[in-house]
C-alpha cells in the first residue's frame, strides 16, 4: 500500500479535485459499505490480500475472486478495496419513467495513472439486464459494455467506470497464480541451518 508521501505524489500526478482526493482517503480508511451475500448459483467469501494487508470480499467465486487475484498480481494496480461507496444513479426506465437507485461498484482501484470502479458481471447477465434498462447498460459495436449513468457520475470527479464481463478473465493465468502461489509467498521459504558443531 501507499505511504502517505505516495499517496500525495499519485495525487499530484493524477490531477485529482480537492473533494476527489478526501473522497479516496475516505475509501481508504473505511470499512466496505455492506457486507457480500451469495445466491442460488454464486458462492461468496473473503481473501486474505497479501497487497493490501487484510481480507477482501468476493461476491462470486467465478467471477469476483479470479478478478481479486488478478488485482493481486498486476502491478498496475497499487490499492484495490472491495464494495467502496454507494452512488446514487439516475436513468430512465423502458416506459421512460425517471429511475433514481443506489448503487456500490464492485471494487475501488488505484492503477498507477488512474483511478476509478469497476463492477463485474457475467455477460450473459448483462444481456439480460440490458434489455430490462435500456439506458443503464449498453453494449458497443466493438463489444465493451457501458454504464452511462454511472460513468456520468463518476468523470466530473476525474475517475472512471468500467462495467466488465467475466469473458476479459484469463483463465490460465488465474490457474498459473494458483499453481506458484506457494513459490510467491515468501513466508514458505526454507530457512538454511548452521553447521553442527563436530567433536
Amino acid at each position: 500500500m501507499l505511504s502517505d508521501r505516495e499517496f500525495e505524489d499519485w495525487c499530484r500526478r493524477l490531477c485529482l479535485p480537492e473533494t476527489t482526493k478526501e473522497l479516496v482517503q475516505k475509501i481508504r480508511n473505511s470499512e466496505p459499505v455492506r457486507k457480500v451475500g451469495g445466491g442460488a448459483k454464486n458462492v461468496c467469501g473473503s481473501y486474505p490480500s497479501r497487497k493490501m494487508g487484510k481480507t477482501i470480499q468476493f461476491e462470486s467465486h467465478k467471477v469476483e475472486l479470479l478478478t481479486i487475484v488478478e488485482y493481486e498480481n498486476d502491478e498496475d494496480v497499487l490499492e484495490y478495496y472491495d464494495q467502496p461507496i454507494r452512488l446514487s444513479l439516475s436513468f430512465h426506465s423502458l416506459s421512460g419513467r425517471c429511475v433514481v437507485t443506489s448503487h456500490t461498484p464492485d471494487f475501488w482501484v488505484m492503477r498507477r495513472n488512474s483511478a476509478g470502479f469497476e463492477e463485474w458481471k457475467a455477460s450473459e447477465r448483462l444481456k439480460i439486464l440490458a434489455r430490462k434498462q435500456p439506458t443503464r447498460y449498453q453494449q458497443s459495436e466493438e463489444g465493451r459494455w457501458h454504464a452511462p449513468p454511472a460513468e456520468m457520475k463518476v468523470q466530473a470527479m476525474g475517475l472512471y467506470y468500467y462495467l466488465r464481463t467475466d469473458l476479459e478473465i484469463n483463465w490460465i493465468a488465474y490457474q498459473n497464480y494458483q499453481f506458484l502461489q506457494g513459490y510467491f509467498n515468501q513466508e514458505n521459504t526454507v530457512k538454511k541451518r548452521g553447521k553442527k558443531n563436530s567433536c
